[in-house]
């Protein structure tokens, strides 16, 4: 009875002393979903049904399955998808082509309900006849011009020999590349396709629209057998497919406004052309060669801006034609005319921290074209000493005043200008004005220079474009193959540089076209980056590697 008694009171003294809490869930669960079994099975043949059901060891839903779901050959129809617990079924109500191999390739649609654990590259595939097609092609596509991966974009397999089919019928096989820019084709049959990567805007599988970004190759790629031991996204066949977005080439005027009394400025949706002619009806303009206005073009020629020289925009109308384009312009300035105009106007003073290299520049509101007082006298004043300096029109632009010529290097200066200087086409004179200059020397920046050497290009035109770290151009040099080419004046920094091989010899990079066959010009990136210094020179080597085939 003792010995009872003894064991109860420690039972009851362990359990009170125990600690009590939840138990722990165990580590997160990072494993997708498992495939238990399909009906009919996967790889089935001589098909013969309108749906299958895919069964999983865990609970699943369905995420963007319209968009992901790629099925090869395409139907005519979209197919119904449901999911219910662990089970998927698909059906449709198309009839299905005979002795065909059919691919439903799930891309990322595929998750388990708690964790979202993604089923990634999963395919389904079936026969309608009496065997399975079994090879696969796979390879990488990216940006022409940037060379980064080009993601989520449907790649098309094409058997028919005309390369127009592209235009009228639905690929034999689909698929689209994923996050990396990659894509594999399962289960083909053997023989030789066209291949087209396309931006489908209006989702019909046609390369029917002038702004649908492509990538395609000129020759015809061929299916393979891929053992396991070398599917591998790091090992390509080919090289990459270079994507590219196509542009509607027709100009709109996308904006039109007076932005005063004495200045117009016409936004356009394209770069002009030579074909670019305006009729004014009021006021009345022998067109843009007219001597009363200053016509001047922005770098891409997609913005143009006029001004009055020796005539008042109260309100101004015209007709205006380029290629597509054909518009009737009325515009009416919000300034009253009887609005006095002003006896002086102001320059606008260039930054503080001031170039060595670069030109003093002082921006006006009205160009000043063939006056008598396009040169005057102003002053610059250097610690203690003041000396005269010459200023006139800056001969690139008459928006511009050049102010003096060689400021000395790592100097400072206070630059003063008197009023009534020189005057503009209204009759309005300078304002004075005061400002400073810190000028840096030539030790501030570095040099690149650069020679490109290869034997193995067709072309010798190459053009040189020098990045930063963001991919903004610094600076862009038209070349030759085995010429030295120089970056003068970079600051410090990291430098990324690249090449075109410039083929038509434009100084430009130029997109391809698929009517004429014509790739995308070829871009390369330099293996490393630059690093520039201050007050230092780089010299590079670039060997080019040849071109895979």
């Amino acid at each position: 009875m003792k010995r009872i008694f003894y064991i109860l009171f420690i039972s009851l003294f362990v359990t009170s002393c125990a600690k009590i809490g939840s138990p722990t869930g165990g580590g997160y669960d990072r494993t997708p979903p498992i495939l238990v079994t399909s009906n009919p099975n996967i790889n089935s043949t001589n098909f013969k049904g309108n749906s299958f059901e895919l069964v999983f060891d865990e609970y699943v839903e369905l995420k963007n399955a319209s968009e992901e779901l790629m099925i090869s050959p395409p139907l005519k129809t979209k197919p119904q998808i449901k999911e219910h617990s662990n089970r998927v079924k698909v059906g449709w109500d198309d009839t299905l082509n005979a002795n065909t191999t059919y691919i439903f390739d799930f891309g990322s649609s595929i998750v388990d309900f708690n964790e979202g654990n993604v089923l990634g590259n999963f395919a389904y595939s079936f026969s309608t006849g009496n065997y399975i097609d079994s090879l696969e092609y796979r390879g990488m596509v990216v940006d022409a011009y940037s060379l980064r991966p080009v993601i989520k974009k449907y790649v098309m397999l094409y058997s028919d020999n005309d390369r127009n089919i592209v235009r009228k019928e639905k690929p034999n096989y689909i698929t689209k590349t994923d996050s990396s820019g990659y894509f594999h084709f399962y289960n083909i049959s053997e023989g030789e396709y066209h291949i087209l990567v396309l931006d489908d805007q209006n989702q019909n599988l046609l390369y029917d629209l002038p702004n649908e970004g492509i990538a395609f190759s000129n020759k015809k790629i061929k299916a393979n057998y891929y053992k396991n031991d070398t599917i591998n996204k790091n090992h390509l066949i080919f090289e990459p497919l270079y994507y590219y977005d196509t542009k509607d080439t027709s100009i709109d005027l996308a904006s039109n406004k007076l932005i005063s009394n004495h200045q117009l400025q016409l936004i356009f949706s394209n770069p002009t052309t030579d074909s670019l002619e305006i009729k004014f009806n009021y006021p009345k303009l022998s067109g843009l060669i007219d001597k009363r206005i200053y016509v001047e073009y922005s770098q891409k020629k997609d913005t143009l801006t006029l001004w009055g020289l020796e005539i008042n925009f109260d309100s101004i109308k015209f007709n205006i034609k380029d290629i597509g384009l054909n518009q009737d312009v009325e515009l009416y300035s919000n300034i009253r005319d009887n609005t006095p105009i002003k006896d002086t106007f102001l320059f606008i003073a260039p930054k503080l921290d001031f170039n060595y290299f670069s030109d003093c520049l002082l921006k006006m509101p009205i160009p000043i074209i063939n006056n008598d007082s396009n040169f005057f006298e102003a002053f610059a004043i250097k610690e203690k000493d003041t000396t005269k300096i010459n200023c006139k029109v800056y001969n690139k632009s008459p928006l511009y005043i050049k102010v003096g010529d060689n400021f000395q290097q790592n100097s400072k200066y206070t630059i003063i200008i008197k009023d009534g200087l020189i005057k503009n086409s209204l009759g309005q004179a300078n304002d004075s004005i005061i400002f400073k200059l810190n000028v840096d020397g030539v030790e501030s920046y570095g040099n690149l220079l650069i020679t490109v050497k290869d034997s193995t290009i067709n072309s010798k035109n190459i053009i040189l474009i020098l990045e930063d770290e963001k991919s903004k151009i610094i600076g862009q040099l038209s070349s030759f193959i085995g010429e030295k080419t120089l970056f003068r004046n970079l600051e410090q920094g990291i430098y990324k540089l690249k090449l075109v091989i410039d083929e038509n010899n434009n100084g430009k990079w130029d997109c391809g076209n698929y009517d004429n066959a014509i790739l995308p010009e070829r871009v390369i990136y330099f293996e490393k980056s630059i690093n520039v210094r201050k007050n230092w020179d780089i010299e590079e080597i670039w060997n080019l590697q040849p071109k895979n085939n």
